[in-house]
C-alpha cells in the first residue's frame, strides 16, 4: 500500500515539473517573440560641438544709444532762397555741393574784390625787377581785361604816378596787402552761400523747403558719417575701476539678432548724482547696417579668465540640481555630470569631468535619457561655431 502511494506522489510530482518546466519555456517564448515584436526606439537627432580649451571674457552689462561721431548741422550764414541739391538718406562724398543760397550782393562784392587785388597785383608787379614775371602774368590775366592793353596801362599809370611823386612803392606794397585781406574777407562771406560736405556721409534731416527764402541762423540740413558709431555706455561707479581704455565690448542692437564688437574709448571721470557715470565705446559701421539713435544692450568686459575647458552654455543642463552635460559616443549620449564655473553670455566654464576635444551635445537633448541612441546632424553653422 504504501509502494502505491510513493509511486502515486512520484508520478505526480514528476508531472508537475514537466508542466512547470512547459509553461516556463512557453512564457520564455512569447516573451522573446513580443519583445522581437515591439519597435526599436528611433535615435533622437542632435546636434553637437567639441568642447576646447581656451579663455573667457567676462562682462558687465550696460545700455545706451548709438551715435554718430562726425555730425555737421548746417544753419543759413547769409540770407536767401535756398536751393537744395541732395535728398534725405543720400550718401555723399566729400566735396559734394550740399545747398546753395542766392544773395547776389555776396557774389558781387567777391567779384569786385577778385578785381581789385588783381589789379593791386598788376601795379605791384611793375615795380617788380622780375620781368618774366610780370609778362608771364600779363599773358596769364587776359580774362580779367579785355585785352593785355588794359594791363599795359595800369603799369603806364604806376609808373607816371612814381615819376609825379602820386605813389610810392610802399603804397604800392601796402595797396596790394590791402586788397589781399579784402579778397579773402570776400571769398569767405561768397563760400557761405555755396556749402559742399566736408566729409563723406549720409544726409540726414532737411529741415528747409526748396525755394524757401532763409534768414540768418535758419536752420538747412545735416550731414553724419556713419562709418563709424559710438555709445555712451552707463556704468555704476564700484565698476569704473573694472574697464579699461581699449577693452573689447559687444554690442547688441534691439533691432538686429546680429552682435557686433567694438572697443571702450574712453571713460568719463565724473561721477553723476545717482552713482553712475559712462564709458564711450566705438565701433566700426563699414557696412552701413547701424544708424544713429538705435538702442543697444552692451556688454563691456572687465576680466579674462585663461586656460580653461569651455563649452557652449546651451551644453549645460540641470537635473536634480545637478549639472551635466551629454557626451556622445559611438552613437549614445551619456550623462555626465560636471562642476561648472564662471560664463559670460555664450561660453561656461567646465572645471572637472571633461577634456578639450570631447563632444557635446547642444541642441535636442533636453528629453534625453541616459545612454539614449542620438543621430549628430550637425550643419554648416554649427560647425561653425565649434572652436
Amino acid at each position: 500500500m504504501k509502494k502505491k502511494i510513493m509511486v502515486i506522489i512520484l508520478v505526480i510530482v514528476v508531472i508537475a515539473l514537466v508542466a512547470g518546466a512547459w509553461l516556463l519555456f512557453f512564457n520564455k517564448e512569447s516573451k522573446e517573440a513580443k519583445d522581437k515584436s515591439k519597435p526599436l526606439a528611433a535615435p533622437v537627432p542632435v546636434r553637437t560641438v567639441q568642447s576646447w580649451r581656451g579663455d573667457l571674457p567676462l562682462y558687465i552689462s550696460s545700455s545706451g544709444k548709438l551715435e554718430a561721431i562726425r555730425v555737421n548741422d548746417y544753419i543759413a550764414e547769409v540770407a536767401g532762397n535756398v536751393n537744395i541739391k541732395v535728398k534725405e538718406g543720400q550718401y555723399v562724398r566729400k566735396g559734394t555741393l550740399l545747398f546753395t543760397i542766392d544773395n547776389p550782393t555776396y557774389q558781387i562784392n567777391y567779384e569786385k574784390a577778385l578785381l581789385d587785388y588783381k589789379k593791386a597785383y598788376i601795379q605791384y608787379l611793375a615795380i617788380s625787377e622780375n620781368v618774366e614775371s610780370l609778362e608771364g602774368f600779363a599773358v596769364e590775366q587776359k580774362d580779367l581785361y579785355s585785352d593785355d592793353s588794359e594791363v599795359a596801362k595800369i603799369q603806364q599809370d604806376v609808373i607816371e604816378g612814381l615819376q609825379k611823386g602820386t605813389i610810392t612803392r610802399e603804397r604800392i606794397k601796402y595797396r596790394l596787402g590791402e586788397q589781399e585781406l579784402a579778397l579773402k574777407q570776400a571769398l569767405e562771406n561768397y563760400k557761405k552761400c555755396s556749402i559742399r560736405a566736408p566729409f563723406s556721409g549720409v544726409i540726414g534731416k532737411i529741415a528747409a523747403k526748396q525755394g524757401e527764402y532763409l534768414r540768418v541762423g535758419s536752420p538747412v540740413l545735416s550731414i553724419a558719417d556713419i562709418t563709424r558709431l559710438r555709445i555712451k555706455a552707463k556704468i555704476l561707479v564700484k565698476d569704473i575701476n573694472r574697464i579699461r581704455e581699449g577693452a573689447t565690448a559687444v554690442i547688441f542692437p534691439v533691432v538686429s539678432e546680429e552682435r557686433y564688437s567694438g572697443r571702450v574709448y574712453s571713460i568719463n571721470p565724473l561721477i553723476y548724482d545717482d552713482n553712475s557715470t559712462y564709458a564711450v565705446v566705438e565701433l566700426d559701421n563699414k557696412h552701413g547696417e547701424l544708424y544713429p539713435g538705435v538702442f543697444c544692450d552692451v556688454l563691456l568686459q572687465v576680466d579674462l579668465i585663461k586656460d580653461k575647458v569651455l563649452v557652449p552654455k546651451e551644453a549645460v543642463l540641470e537635473r536634480d540640481g545637478k549639472k551635466l552635460v551629454f557626451v556622445v559616443k559611438n552613437g549614445l549620449g551619456y550623462w555626465t555630470y560636471v562642476n561648472v564655473g564662471p560664463e559670460n553670455y555664450e561660453n561656461i566654464v567646465i572645471e572637472d569631468k571633461l577634456d578639450a576635444g570631447e563632444e557635446v551635445i547642444i541642441e535636442g537633448h533636453y528629453v534625453l535619457n541616459h545612454k539614449a541612441a542620438v543621430t549628430v546632424i550637425n550643419d554648416e553653422d554649427t560647425a561653425a561655431e565649434e572652436k
